[in-house]
């Protein structure tokens, strides 16, 4: 006898996934955090790029000045935008060694329980 590969042999019913909560709210916690992390990656990187156009825009209509302003502030906005990607990458990489870190006293921990 073979298994299709539309066949699941753990699953009684076909087509219907095992519903274990803790596995569900696991994905959900994951699939936001991943949704806020690029929340948080766009805005860092937009804002400043798309606001020093704004208002290079707005002092060179004022002024008369052709494009210097909005030049001048798209240059400073993307400098500004790939500090805060830098800051966040660190800020990223602090997070994980913290974590590990954490990880290894709890296993020392336990390793002198027993």
């Amino acid at each position: 006898m073979s298994l299709s590969k539309h066949e699941n042999p753990g699953n009684p019913i076909k087509g219907v996934e095992s519903k274990d909560p803790e596995k569900q709210a696991q994905k959900v916690t994951g699939d936001m955090n991943l949704l806020a992390e690029v929340s948080t990656l766009a805005w860092n990187l937009v804002i400043p790029i798309v606001g020093g156009v704004m208002l290079g825009h707005y002092l060179d209509n004022r002024n008369d000045s052709g494009v210097t302003w909005s030049l001048s502030l798209l240059v400073l906005g993307v400098l500004i935008a790939f500090s805060n990607l830098y800051n966040l990458y660190i800020e990223q990489g602090q997070k994980k060694l913290d974590k590990k870190q954490n990880t290894n006293e709890d296993e020392k921990a336990h390793a002198q329980k027993e």
